[in-house]
């Protein structure tokens, strides 16, 4: 209890500084994080994920979003709770991994060190990704196939827990599921090297069995509403059809496939430089040609898995960040007598207070997005134009985020969309025509009071978009920067409320 306790205090003042669900930033801009918000607010609305309103992340990450909105209190957000929660449980198996290695009974004080170069590597972005809720489970994988190198063959009650696992990680986010097949591919033949036959099948039927037993759980709500070609559409073939590159044939595939990949882990600096230690790490704790065999598959699985889609955002590479855990297993396996000295100095108690401190120094000095803490509401152009709807005082109000991601709009105003695409995702027109028809007849029928459109420079093309001045008057525009952008707002009011 101990343990968790530090840990989750540790998890918070980390967190504290680096999501912007935290109450110290004034929302959370994050266009993913908002469609989430606004996917999790609308299902609680009585409407059917999928069928009403799209968005192509899995049901788990929505239902993770619905219970943080449901815990959500007036100064403290529920995804942020639920944030501290994944990062303590997180750190908790990182320090059950390390115990396979080194039995040491203080490894989990050098934790918050990991939370903390997690949480401020590029790839953390603002906060709340469905890859930062599943870094939990994929912990639990790793420790399992650590667990099975190290001290004994997986039973099979561990391959089920796994197949479990596995699933829920698979509705969250399938991509992330590398793990696992790398994970039974090994077991799988490491296995039949023993010629254990019965058990290297058995254990593969075992796992499926688990996985699609997950599965099928959370098709039971798809199946209820009538909703499972819809939930196929907008998971599966938006997915695969529409965010995955092309390349000419496999040899090519692949090498691009790691070219994207080491390019996006090694765009966050502190990831460049620790992949030395990395790889010199894994050498030195690894001893057997088992055990490096073994470490090099479930990371390259793992890698294939989030890159063969040829696509890469910042945040792609947080889950490969589980395998810099093994450079905290060496220094703690080789070095733990300098952590004991710590221990066992008169002044402890101080220099803990101090180490925590510290953690929550760096944090913030390392948050990507420091600048906007205990910034003002009123600063940003969404609440400025979230105030200027409220201003017209029309009962039962009607938005549409229309030809660009979600800004917060809906969320601030506490709206729930009345257009299935209720924003337009990050497809192009000949990929996913249907986002852009559905939103454009939604203008043309003047189904919505206000338009709101949020343009990089680039897209900044509203000229050309002649039905929307033939039903809606432009009232605002402005800038506001995100991220690397200067954000072209404008804001359009239907021609029936003139």
């Amino acid at each position: 209890m101990k343990k968790i306790l530090f840990l989750f205090f540790t998890s918070f003042i980390i967190l504290l500084f680096t999501s912007k669900f935290s109450f110290l930033y004034p929302f959370n801009d994050w266009q993913d994080a908002n469609s989430f918000l606004t996917v999790a607010r609308s299902i609680l609305d009585g409407n059917i994920l999928y069928k009403d309103i799209i968005e192509q992340k899995g049901p788990i990450l929505y239902l993770i979003y619905i219970i943080g909105t449901l815990i959500t209190t007036k100064y403290l957000s529920g995804i942020f709770i639920l944030e501290v929660i994944s990062l303590t449980f997180s750190l908790f198996f990182v320090d059950k991994i390390i115990k396979l290695f080194k039995d040491y009974k203080y490894s989990y004080l050098v934790l918050p060190i990991f939370g903390v170069i997690l949480t401020t590597s590029n790839a953390f972005v603002h906060g709340g990704s469905a890859e930062e809720f599943s870094l939990p489970f994929l912990l639990v994988g790793l420790y399992y196939f650590i667990y099975n190198l190290k001290v004994e063959e997986l039973n099979y009650k561990k391959i089920i827990i796994n197949g479990f696992i596995c699933s829920i990680v698979s509705m969250i986010k399938f991509n992330l599921i590398g793990l696992w097949f790398g994970f039974m591919a090994f077991i799988f033949f490491d296995l039949l090297f023993k010629r254990k036959f019965k058990k290297a099948i058995l254990s593969c039927v075992c796992f499926l069995i688990s996985m699609f037993v997950g599965i099928f759980i959370i098709l039971i709500y798809f199946i209820y509403n009538n909703a499972i070609s819809d939930f196929i559409y907008a998971y599966f073939t938006i997915n695969v059809g529409s965010y995955t590159g092309s390349s000419s044939n496999i040899i090519s595939r692949l090498f691009e496939c790691f070219q994207i990949g080491f390019q996006n882990v090694f765009y966050s600096f502190i990831y460049a430089l620790l992949f030395p230690i990395f790889i010199y790490s894994c050498f030195k704790i690894f001893k057997t040609k088992r055990e490096k065999i073994a470490i090099f598959i479930i990371f390259i699985t793992s890698f294939l898995g989030i890159y063969i889609g040829l696509r890469a955002f910042k945040y792609y590479a947080l889950p490969i960040s589980i395998f810099y855990i093994f450079i905290f297993v060496f220094v703690i396996s080789y070095y733990y007598k300098f952590i004991d000295k710590f221990i066992k100095n008169k002044y402890r108690y101080i220099l803990l207070v101090i180490y925590v401190l510290l953690i929550g120094l760096f944090s913030y000095l390392f948050a990507n997005y420091k600048d906007y803490i205990l910034t003002n509401k009123e600063d940003y152009e969404q609440f400025k134009i979230a105030n200027m709807i409220k201003s017209k005082n029309i009962d039962d109000v009607s938005i549409l985020n229309y030809r660009s991601l979600d800004y917060g709009f809906y969320n601030i105003l506490d709206v729930i969309p009345n257009c299935k695409y209720f924003h337009r995702m990050n497809i192009s027109y000949d990929r996913l025509a249907d986002n852009y028809d559905v939103q454009d007849d939604c203008i043309k029928n003047r189904l919505v009071d206000f338009v709101i459109i949020g343009f990089k420079p680039l897209e900044d093309n509203v000229e050309e978009l002649t039905y929307l001045f033939d039903n809606y008057t432009l009232i605002y525009d402005s800038y506001q920067r995100y991220e690397k952008y200067n954000i072209h707002f404008y804001l359009f009011e239907s021609k029936n409320l003139l």
